[in-house]
């Protein structure tokens, strides 16, 4: 499996059912009420990235579940060109379609459909969007986790779990890359403190090397790189909630 076949992301948090009334268009606002270090990953993030082979940044959106009391964690995932929805394909279930480079792809075996009402549907009824799901417990069940990227066929999917460092703040995601050497691959997520600001950070790191041609194997974990995201007040295509960013009290 290509190292490159893991994006995850993860995490949001459970708050108060308390609302503030956000301005004059009546949206309700969930207060950030932090109950643990965990309910800091909790939001809706999004980061930019420069690809090469694309005419534009590509955003990335984690819209972030954390259950801080039971260590469960949610991340629905979409990315975005322009304004147009990139991945997951917008096609149901045992369905495919063309991209605008005229390559099949093909419906994201981790996909759910999001319309704001609270619920994860597996038929799109017009009023919402495909959505990649990825759930975990930390400590506990994984996930199998799929690239999130438009592709024609998802044979290189990765079991990933989670688990709490000893800071009690990063999480590190992830799974076995090689079965023969045991080379793990994945993410460590943590939140970013600065002046009371709260920003999110993934660090991608994979085994430094695998390939016997190219020296000894080498399972020690390399960064490979290192995203930032900021968080956004947007609906969450969940439950239509929007949520009050994170932030710290000096």
């Amino acid at each position: 499996m290509n190292k490159r076949n893991f994006i995850i992301g993860g995490i949001i948090a459970v708050l108060s059912i308390s609302f503030l009334i956000a301005g004059c268009s009546g949206q309700q606002v969930v207060p950030f009420e932090p109950t643990s270090q965990l309910d800091y990953h909790g939001a809706y993030w999004v980061a930019k990235m420069d690809l090469p082979e694309l005419p534009a940044k590509l955003t990335v959106i984690n819209d972030m579940h954390v259950d801080a009391a039971t260590n469960s964690v949610t991340v629905y995932a979409q990315s975005r060109l322009l304004g147009n929805i990139v991945a997951p394909t917008q096609v149901g279930p045992g369905e495919c379609t063309e991209d605008n480079n005229g390559e099949t792809v093909c419906f994201h075996p981790d996909a759910v459909y999001l319309n704001g009402s609270g619920e994860e549907l597996m038929e799109e009824d017009g009023t919402g969007e495909w959505w990649v799901k990825h759930a975990w417990i930390l400590g506990g069940e994984g996930y199998d986790n799929c690239e999130l990227k438009p592709q024609e066929s998802y044979d290189d999917c990765l079991y990933a779990e989670g688990v709490l460092l000893d800071d009690g703040l990063t999480m590190k995601v992830g799974g076995i890359l090689d079965t023969d050497t045991g080379a793990w691959i994945g993410n460590h997520r943590t939140p970013i403190f600065n002046e009371g600001e709260v920003t999110y950070r993934v660090t991608r790191l994979s085994p430094t090397n695998l390939d016997p041609n190219a020296g000894e194997i080498d399972l020690t974990l390399k960064t490979d790189f290192v995203l930032d995201w900021t968080c956004e007040e947007e609906p969450s295509a969940f439950d239509n909630l929007v949520r009050e960013c994170p932030y710290k009290e000096n």
